[in-house]
């Protein structure tokens, strides 16, 4: 009884451990040469999320949150930018990109904005993974006095290995001054196995926040 117990107890731990929040990894960077960081006085958060909408507003939520909790001055684009705003047919594709050029510059001198952040999906994959079982120890005189541990000898218990698949999804972020319509800096993160959107943006967002303070690309 008592190995039973400890063999699903370890199966348990097992499986909370790998089911536990999605972790997010800067795997690339770039900036423009001379770029040594900068001070928005506005900067504009943008997600490009194609149709769904629900997922926009919850990354950029977030993102400008946290943004103003560290110093910067963040707002949100999904009010000023709708998402049929430049694909009025509805086919995945900017209708005129000379137009939608001009109504951005536009909304953003109106708006005071002198940086925009544009995150967009770079990639996701998929992949199936085999875990292998471990081996678990639990001494064979478990309930003994204290003074039998000199005695005691070990069994060894083994959790059964199992399939999981690996979610990865990497997002493409992008820093863009307004008064030259230039990249500053551009970077690619890794988050692994989300469950939720709420879970990626959680994730996603304390990562990004940290890397773009952490190496002065905005500056408060």
């Amino acid at each position: 009884m008592k190995k039973l117990t400890l063999f699903v107890t370890a199966l348990l731990l097992s499986s909370f451990l790998y089911s536990c929040g999605s972790m997010t990894y800067i795997t690339d960077t770039w900036k423009s040469k001379g770029f040594t960081g900068k001070k928005f006085s506005k900067l504009a958060i943008l997600a490009v999320t194609k149709d769904n909408i629900v997922a926009r507003r919850t990354i950029e939520d977030a993102m400008s949150k946290e943004l103003k909790a560290s110093g910067i001055n963040a707002v949100t684009t999904y009010d000023v930018f709708a998402y049929d705003a430049f694909d009025k047919d509805k086919d995945g594709k900017v209708d005129d990109k000379a137009a939608a050029e001009k109504m951005i510059v536009e909304k953003m001198k109106e708006s005071n904005i002198d940086g925009i952040m544009i995150m967009k999906v770079k990639d996701t994959k998929s992949e199936q993974k085999y875990v292998p079982g471990t081996p678990t120890y639990m001494p064979s005189y478990y309930y003994a006095p204290y003074y039998s541990y000199y005695f005691m000898s070990y069994n060894t218990l083994y959790t059964p290995g199992y399939y999981v698949t690996d979610t990865e999804v990497y997002i493409e972020t992008s820093i863009y001054d307004n008064d030259n319509g230039e990249v500053d800096y551009s970077m690619v993160s890794e988050t692994v196995n989300p469950t939720s959107i709420g879970d990626f943006t959680k994730s996603f967002v304390k990562a990004t926040v940290e890397q773009l303070l952490n190496t002065k690309v905005l500056l408060k």
